[in-house]
């Protein structure tokens, strides 16, 4: 078993988002700010104008994340075909764009999955999550079947499975880094 942070190919591509039009931006900020940040589901509160404008020589991505954030995108294709493995982790909030429909992905899978005992962090908090890791050690027996989901030590990012990187590089989904560099952990090498 793998686990790799999700980080998009941002060098590569890019996912439709009007971030000049400030009342997208606000409402965008407020619906994470109030949902995702505390990890709930957004539901009927989702109800988003077109704001998926494009530059026209940009590449668009399957996958990404909403620029200087780690807030996820998928395009319609990725979900298509990802849906197998998302299950109930993800709440998954369309919005319109001028090449079809993309999604808001608001990870709902939070869970204390960290063998605290052998990650390397700079320290254990007094709350007992591990700050400055520098190495992960996962619990597989608690990850079988998670394909993306958070951890509470590390809240900002998301991580996703060897199984959901196979599934990307069998449907050709472009947009996220899917090199060796954003393997965190793999149980084979503990």
């Amino acid at each position: 078993m793998q686990i790799h942070k999700f980080i998009e190919d941002s060098d590569q591509y890019s996912v439709p988002f009007d971030w000049d039009d400030d009342d997208n931006i606000d409402y965008v900020s407020n619906i994470v700010d109030t949902y995702f940040d505390k990890y709930q589901r957004v539901g009927d509160n989702w109800q988003p104008t077109l704001f998926g404008i494009i530059a026209p020589r940009v590449k668009v991505g399957d996958l990404g994340t909403l620029a200087g954030s780690e807030r996820i995108v998928f395009s319609q294709r990725a979900v298509d075909a990802l849906r197998p493995l998302l299950g109930t982790s993800v709440e998954l909030l369309p919005y319109p764009t001028e090449i079809g429909t993309y999604y808001l992905v608001n990870v709902l899978d939070v869970g204390d999955y960290l063998d605290k005992n052998r990650t390397k962090c700079r320290e254990i908090l007094p709350n007992g999550l591990c700050a400055g890791i520098s190495k992960f050690v996962f619990q597989a027996d608690l990850l079988r079947g998670k394909h993306i989901f958070r951890i509470p030590d590390s809240p900002v990012f998301r991580y996703v499975s060897d199984e959901f990187i196979a599934a990307c590089r069998k449907h050709n989904l472009t947009g996220i880094d899917m090199t060796e560099e954003v393997k965190v952990w793999d149980s084979a090498i503990v």
